[in-house]
C-alpha cells in the first residue's frame, strides 16, 4: 500500500474523486487517511478551459497546499497514474512530506512540471482547490477512462470495448454514466 496527498479532483466531494477514488475506497483498493497539508510550499494554480487544478514543481514558491491523504494499492496507483497522465509526461509522480494529525508522512503527490515562461506560472496561486473553484471543471470526455475503471474493478481488458459500447448505448437512451455502470456492472 503507498500513501498519495490528493489536492484537486481527487478530494472527496469533487468529480474524479466520486468517479475513481471512491469506488476504489468501496472496494478496498484505497483507504482515507485524512486532511493532510504539505511541509513545504508550493504553488497551486487552477487553469486551462477545463479549470484543472496544478500543483506546479517548484518547491518553496507558494504556501502549504491543504489536501487528503489516500493509502492505495497498486492497482489504484496504477489507475492514478493513468488519470494523470504520467507516462506522457502531463504531471510526474513524486514524493514529499505531508503533516496528518501532526505527524508528517512521506507520500506520492502528482505534479506539473513548468518551464520558465509556462503560461501556469503567471494564474494566481491559491491554498486549496475549493468547489466553487471547481465549479468550472470538465471532464475530458463523457465516459471516464474505463481503462482506470478496470483497474479498480477488476475487469478484464478483454471486455473493455463491448463494456464501452454497452454503455453507449445505454447512455443514448438517456442514461448517466453512472446509471449505464450501474445497471451494468452493479
Amino acid at each position: 500500500m503507498t500513501d498519495v496527498f490528493v489536492y484537486g479532483t481527487l478530494k472527496r466531494g469533487f468529480f474524479n474523486h466520486d468517479v475513481y477514488l471512491q469506488p476504489a475506497v468501496d472496494k478496498g483498493k484505497a483507504t482515507f487517511r485524512g486532511v493532510a497539508t504539505t511541509v513545504g510550499p508550493f504553488p497551486l494554480v487552477v487553469g486551462g478551459d477545463r479549470c484543472v487544478p496544478f500543483l506546479l514543481d517548484i518547491p518553496g514558491e507558494g504556501v502549504p497546499i491543504q489536501g487528503e491523504l489516500f493509502t492505495v494499492d497498486d492497482a489504484c496507483l496504477q489507475g492514478l497514474d493513468i488519470l494523470e497522465a504520467v507516462t506522457s509526461g502531463y504531471y510526474k509522480r513524486v514524493k514529499i512530506p505531508v503533516i496528518l494529525n501532526d505527524e508528517t508522512i512521506a507520500s506520492y503527490v502528482y505534479m506539473r512540471a513548468v518551464e520558465p515562461n509556462d503560461p501556469l506560472l503567471e494564474l494566481e496561486k491559491v491554498p486549496s482547490y475549493t468547489l466553487e473553484a471547481a465549479k468550472g471543471y470538465a471532464p475530458r470526455t463523457e465516459i471516464p477512462n474505463l481503462e482506470i475503471l478496470a483497474l479498480i474493478y477488476d475487469i478484464e481488458s478483454h471486455r473493455l470495448s463491448e463494456l464501452e459500447m454497452d454503455l453507449r448505448a445505454i447512455m443514448a437512451r438517456g442514461a448517466t454514466f453512472k446509471e449505464a455502470w450501474k445497471s451494468l456492472l452493479g
